[in-house]
């Protein structure tokens, strides 16, 4: 048999061959720079292992607490920090649950009427695309005062939480629309903490379910940290501390790590 007809077998061969190599080769660098990558083998492994890193690694608040701490003890010397820090984390728990289980009543009683209706039309609208927002296995990693704000009719105390949860959108089938049950979201949430200092600047007087009269005469207690009341003396210290309440929570979509 004339040599010449091997040569296209051959040619196929030398093909396949310069084929295995050059996979075996590519497979070889693959491996070596998922080594230095990830420290394995598995290119896929280590990517979803590194993503599983980072979902679990928490969001730094910005602390501003040093700063305004000493400002909104100058204006109310009653505030009670550890207390109110608590009260977010309390409140940014039950705005989890009562989004979660759709059922309002489940906010904590620090919420104002307006955080317990904006709840309300989240409630609504998820019902309206027949869906379930879901916080699962929520873990608070900090909470810190961002912000000290004073409008004239409120003052604001906000604060800073550092969030990690499973949060996921699911249909009525269970399945998973948007988010993830494998991967945790860790982000910031936004705690608005309002105290009304002059309820005719509002508006409409009690829009926010706020208590802003005196409790021995029912007088309007109008003025920021007023100790008495301007008509019968009595002390309205009480009075104040009623006027405290949580008034939004928002989630910061700048910098949020979403899986």
């Amino acid at each position: 048999m004339d040599f010449t007809s091997f040569i296209p077998l051959i040619t196929v061969l030398v093909i396949i061959g310069a084929v295995v190599v050059g996979v075996l080769a590519v497979r070889s660098r693959v491996r070596r720079f998922s080594r230095e990558m990830f420290g394995n083998d598995s290119l896929i492994k280590g990517y979803m292992d590194q993503k599983k890193t980072v979902s679990e690694s928490s969001v730094s608040v910005r602390s501003m607490t040093s700063i305004y701490l000493p400002q909104i003890k100058k204006d109310f010397p009653e505030f009670d920090y550890e207390l109110y820090k608590n009260k977010a984390q309390s409140v940014l728990r039950s705005y989890f649950t009562a989004v979660s289980s759709k059922n309002v009543l489940a906010l904590t009683e620090e919420c104002s009427n307006t955080l317990k209706n904006t709840v309300t039309g989240i409630i609504e609208d998820l019902d309206r695309r027949n869906l379930t927002q879901v916080f699962a296995e929520t873990v608070i990693h900090d909470v810190q005062i961002a912000r000290y704000i004073k409008n004239g009719a409120t003052v604001t105390v906000l604060f800073n939480a550092s969030v990690g949860c499973y949060n996921y959108l699911e249909d009525a089938a269970g399945t998973v629309v948007l988010g993830s049950k494998e991967f945790k979201h860790q982000s910031i949430y936004d705690i608005a903490l309002v105290y009304v200092q002059d309820a005719r600047k509002m508006g409409v007087a009690g829009d926010s379910g706020i208590g802003l009269n005196c409790p021995n005469c029912g007088a309007p207690i109008r003025n920021l940290g007023q100790k008495f009341c301007e008509h019968c003396g009595s002390g309205v210290v009480e009075a104040n501390i009623r006027v405290w309440s949580f008034d939004e929570i928002k989630e910061q979509t700048v910098g949020k790590k979403a899986y």
